[in-house]
């Protein structure tokens, strides 16, 4: 297994122990709400949260009738997840560079701020198209790298700080020919609200497979 991975998994297992009870993590659930709101699901589609943490946006979407399923590397995190009952059975430990499921799986797939640790970018955001179903849906939200606080954020603290030098965040423009290089037939990327400093800097992406 790439140790770029274990690296990722240990910082998300010491972050999963405090995740939910500082006011960061507090702001980051917030944005996850958002994010599934732009799903506009339908009762009954299958929804892949890619990153999934602790299980609290996979946990929402069943809440809204919709077939969740939840994968992440970290083992702390999806510790915490398997405490939430409707998500028995429904989580597993995997690469998102290498998804564990068959092409078209999923109507939509959702990942929130866990891009940026995923050693290879590119290949990954080809796995989420691939497992989406032809004209499913991709919302994807991380932190920009036309933004002073998401460059601080990644790129100072969890780069020079934590040393995980594979962290990288992307601007606006950038995104926008990611996502056409990966094949997603249509897309776009927003700014987060000016009034929340911490949304302001994040990228929301909606991309159709």
């Amino acid at each position: 297994m790439d140790e770029r991975l274990h690296k990722h998994g240990r910082f998300f297992d010491v972050w999963s122990r405090f995740y939910r009870s500082n006011p960061f993590g507090q702001e980051l659930r917030r944005i996850q709400r958002l994010a599934i709101e732009r799903l506009r699901l339908v009762p009954g589609q299958v929804v892949l949260d890619l990153g999934c943490g602790p299980g609290d946006g996979a946990a929402r979407i069943a809440e809204l009738g919709a077939i969740a399923i939840g994968l992440d590397y970290s083992a702390g995190m999806l510790d915490s997840a398997r405490r939430e009952p409707r998500l028995t059975n429904r989580l597993l430990r995997g690469d998102a560079g290498r998804l564990p499921f068959r092409d078209g799986a999923f109507d939509k797939l959702v990942c929130t701020n866990s891009f940026h640790h995923y050693p290879d970018h590119f290949k990954a955001l080809c796995e989420m198209r691939r497992v989406l179903k032809p004209g499913g849906l991709l919302v994807l939200v991380d932190p920009r790298r036309d933004h002073l606080f998401g460059w601080g954020a990644i790129d100072l603290v969890e780069n020079a700080v934590f040393g995980l030098e594979e962290v990288r965040i992307f601007s606006v423009t950038q995104w926008c020919q990611l996502l056409g290089e990966a094949g997603f037939s249509d897309y776009r990327v927003d700014r987060g609200r000016i009034w929340s400093p911490v949304e302001w800097a994040e990228a929301f992406i909606e991309a159709r497979a």
